[in-house]
């Protein structure tokens, strides 16, 4: 069983995307991260949307009980941003508000893209990124930090139950104005 450390350090979006690699990625891959997101998920009563992607096409998605059709546009919203950015979109949007920037300066819609979190790149060592894990449903560091417990289980590693901060060392202050 992998375990949260008991006290919890500070993560750099970096060091929580390096620790996060896969060795390999596919449809059974996906398969088993999507089922191990559903089973924290359930153990927790949470209601949430669970995606998992590669570039291409969706290849598990699971609406557990209590999520909603919104749920299903932020998952959207969560893996455009990431496939653009080739970053978390808690990174992204940690990014564009510590340079008091929005999507649209980037000539993105909100409609299509957020800053919020929830949406993480999955890795392959010597490959970069072959897709992306989203969930929808909780206050949106939540959903990050849900897909990134995931991982850890895949992975079987210690999942740091801490605060991630940008690549630069700024910390991230980690308050949702809403569930997404």
């Amino acid at each position: 069983m992998v375990k949260a450390i008991a006290n919890p350090r500070v993560e750099t979006f970096d060091e929580q995307a390096s620790r996060t690699t896969l060795p390999t990625f596919g449809e059974e891959a996906a398969r088993k991260l999507g089922e191990i997101a559903v089973n924290i998920a359930a153990r927790r009563a949470l209601p949430i949307v669970v995606s998992v992607k590669s570039v291409h096409r969706t290849l598990f998605y699971c609406a557990l009980e209590g999520s909603c059709a919104d749920n299903d546009k932020w998952i959207r919203r969560k893996d455009n941003t990431v496939l653009h950015f080739g970053k978390s979109s808690l990174e992204v949007g940690t990014l564009l508000k510590r340079d008091g920037r929005t999507l649209a300066d980037s000539g993105l819609s909100d409609e299509h893209y957020t800053g919020y979190g929830g949406g993480v790149p999955l890795r392959v060592a010597n490959a970069g990124i072959v897709g992306v894990m989203s969930v929808s449903g909780l206050e949106h560091f939540k959903d990050h930090e849900l897909v990134i417990e995931t991982l850890c289980w895949h992975l079987g590693i210690p999942h740091l139950d801490g605060v991630a901060t940008s690549s630069r060392g700024d910390p991230v202050r980690l308050k949702a104005a809403s569930n997404v």
